[in-house]
């Protein structure tokens, strides 16, 4: 590999002296330890279970920085690791307050469950003898998301005190694919400084948040611990790698995005660095009066929200006035015959509407995976539907209550969330969006009643969204029937102009037939019946 720093042989059999020096005088702060994993043997290195060596890294020409021959190491999982001895106090590899370090890594994901943290690097930790069990004093990891999605994950232990979480973890907003090849993934942190943190993925930067223990100025726990590449806890399959790593690297220094940007180079760019920052999709001019219903078919997943590029096509519009919807339309095949969607379906709800100006809330129904938009905000979210459903072995799902007293329930199975937006003055309309999915693995491509709700001035009552120069309408059984059954109505006459246009691509086909037939017939006329006896005899 084509790197600014010694071979990995050297480097590595050089490993003891440099733990010699730094305990000697201290941890160098430029010092940057890099494992490429080549074909030389390298004696500081200690293969534990399943770890396959000589295996084909990132190679010329989709990754031009990299010797045609680069080899990588091949981890199975199930404790397969690599151990690095540690030399002994203010190592190379202690850190402590002030101390800035950069972990980075390629890795080819060959599985990682949902909720699965996958090693890349990390010290302490090992389930030692010799030392605590919460000793992690930095490491690299990868979680695994629903949608075969992993997000890079950076993780440390502090010293116990008064009223705070020992454990430490940061997310990054960015997630890659798993099983699409090599990714280059890395984050770099100041400890004492929470706000310094920083990800990248495929040499784009990536924000995140600390999702456990918050962030921190305590220092991290130091001790002698080892080193360990691609497991963690003692060898704990949950916490093991699997698949192949090369070019594991920690610098003593917080590397920049432009030294990032460097670190990867694939022939087509960047491919797995997604963005996890939601936005309300831009629909375009919407009829004056009229809330406009799109579906999409065929998303990749019904438990998360596609990733660029998987945005699919738009197949079907439907126009009402109201954010009332019963059921999604009756989809047909080229010739007018009954036929599925390809689920999952995403449909789009929009519309303009008058809202009050100040801090309004909004109350929302949908069965499965959903998020309402106003004027760009995120407002409102659901959870992905629950494939399995109650039977006899299962107590009674209880009756709905509604939210305010007489107002009409929410439908079986349907959630019910509630969320707030600031309506700014003057603002004429507001552009009101709901995106939410139907169908999936193992379930229905049905929506249930779905409808989105402003809240009463007063607090009292909710009125359902219309299209601005609309009427009022209230969240009550009275006024909601005759509604819907107009929209039932609707969507039937719908899918009758649908499913008659898709079969006139027929009638050329049938007129032709109809003509042979008439042709035969008038060719083979009909027998005379006898003029004596009775016709059934004939």
């Amino acid at each position: 590999m084509k790197v600014d720093s010694p071979p990995f042989f050297l480097r590595h059999a050089c490993l003891g002296f440099i733990g010699l020096a730094a305990a000697a005088a201290g941890a160098n702060p430029q010092t940057t330890l890099r494992w490429d994993f080549g074909t030389e043997e390298a004696t500081p290195l200690t293969p534990r279970g399943d770890v396959v060596r000589d295996q084909a890294g990132p190679r010329p020409p989709e990754f031009p920085d990299f010797e045609p021959e680069n080899t990588a190491v091949r981890l199975n999982g199930n404790g397969a690791r690599i151990e690095i001895k540690d030399p002994g106090p203010e190592s190379e590899f202690d850190f402590t307050n002030g101390d800035a370090i950069t972990l980075e890594g390629w890795v080819n994901l060959a599985a990682l469950r949902p909720g699965q943290y996958a090693y890349i690097v990390g010290k302490g930790r090992t389930h030692s003898p010799r030392f605590s069990r919460n000793n992690q004093n930095w490491s690299l990891r990868l979680v695994g998301e629903k949608g075969g999605m992993a997000r890079v994950s950076f993780l440390f232990t502090t010293v116990p005190g008064r009223g705070e979480s020992d454990w430490h973890r940061w997310t990054s907003e960015a997630a890659t694919e798993i099983s699409t090849g090599w990714h280059h993934v890395a984050v770099a942190y100041e400890f004492g400084k929470p706000e310094s943190i920083r990800g990248w993925i495929d040499g784009q930067p990536t924000g995140g948040r600390w999702d456990v223990g918050g962030p921190t100025t305590a220092a991290p726990v130091v001790d002698d611990d080892d080193v360990w590449i691609g497991s963690s806890m003692g060898g704990s399959p949950s916490n093991s790698l699997e698949g192949l790593l090369d070019a594991v690297a920690m610098h003593r220094r917080a590397l920049t995005d432009a030294e990032m940007a460097a670190h990867f180079r694939r022939e087509g760019g960047p491919r797995g660095a997604i963005s996890d920052a939601a936005e309300m999709p831009d629909l375009g001019e919407i009829a004056a009066g009229t809330v406009r219903v799109q579906f999409h078919e065929g998303l990749p997943a019904h438990d998360r929200w596609p990733n660029p590029g998987q945005w699919p096509a738009e197949a079907e519009r439907w126009s009402g006035d109201t954010f009332l919807l019963p059921r999604v339309p009756r989809r047909y095949d080229d010739w007018g015959i009954r036929s599925s969607w390809k689920e999952p379906v995403l449909i789009r709800i929009a519309g303009d509407v008058a809202l009050p100006a100040g801090g309004q809330r909004f109350l929302v129904r949908t069965r499965a995976l959903a998020r309402l938009w106003i004027d760009g905000q995120l407002v409102a979210e659901t959870e992905p539907a629950d494939a399995t459903s109650p039977n006899g072995h299962d107590p009674v799902t209880p009756l709905p209550e509604p939210p305010r007293p007489g107002l009409r329930v929410k439908s079986y199975r349907q959630q019910e969330v509630f969320g707030k937006a600031e309506i700014a003055k003057g603002a004429g309309t507001s552009r009101v969006v709901l995106e939410l999915i139907a169908g999936g693995k193992n379930q229905r491509t049905e929506t249930g009643e779905v409808c989105v709700a402003l809240e009463t001035a007063n607090g009292a009552s909710f009125s359902i969204l219309r299209a601005a120069g609309q009427p009022d309408l209230p969240l009550t059984d009275a006024a909601v029937e005759p509604v819907l059954a107009a929209v039932t109505s609707s969507l039937d006459a719908f899918d009758d102009a649908r499913r008659r246009a898709a079969a006139q691509s027929r009638d050329a086909f049938w007129e032709k037939r109809h003509a042979l037939a008439k042709d035969w017939a008038a060719r083979h006329p009909a027998p005379a019946p006898p003029g004596d006896g009775h016709p059934v005899d004939a």
